[in-house]
């Protein structure tokens, strides 16, 4: 598939209220996707209501480079101390507005590419990272300013460890396994 991909149409566009205001995706917070096309395509869509997006390749992630490359997309200050808890205090500054995207949006979006690879070789410190990013998706939603990560996997059959009680699964076009071939 590679990373980012091309530029999909006619997919299932994420869930909107009456104002046009982003709520979240069509599943949660955090969402999985197969094809590149098919995120691509919901991040166009989350664009045209106001998102933000920051996009990162994980395919080659270790969990050193994981956080060096946070930290270098997400704008993280120099202080950033490449560790988790690190991490999410620097993703609290995200969401709260102070740095990590461009201009004035308060709807921002996080769309990490290949993140089966880093998933499938670093299990546990993929798991904490996607553990880091839902309090944070969780925390903005408090703050009224939207943060959602988008999670692309070359696996179809990726399974991602529930955060809390809550699933971390894949979008609404993709859900179905056959969907993902």
């Amino acid at each position: 598939m590679g990373a980012f991909g091309g530029f999909g149409t006619g997919r299932v566009a994420p869930s909107l209220n009456a104002v046009g205001a982003l709520i979240e995706p069509s599943r949660g917070l955090i969402e999985l996707y197969y094809s590149a096309d098919v995120m691509n395509d919901a991040i166009d869509r989350l664009a045209e209501v106001g998102a933000a997006t920051v996009r990162v390749d994980a395919g080659r992630w270790t969990p050193d480079s994981a956080l060096d490359e946070l930290a270098k997309a997400l704008k993280f200050p120099d202080h950033f101390g490449r560790n988790m808890d690190a991490l999410a205090d620097c993703l609290f500054e995200v969401v709260s507005g102070e740095y990590g995207f461009a201009g004035t949006a308060t709807r921002r979006v996080l769309a990490i590419y290949q993140f089966e690879a880093f998933a499938i070789g670093f299990p546990e410190r993929s798991a904490m990272l996607v553990s880091a990013l839902y309090e944070s998706a969780i925390v903005a939603l408090k703050l009224g300013a939207p943060f959602l990560v988008l999670l692309q996997s070359d696996d179809p059959d990726l399974h991602l460890a529930p955060v809390g009680a809550t699933m971390i699964g894949w979008n609404r076009a993709e859900f179905q396994r056959s969907r993902r071939s």
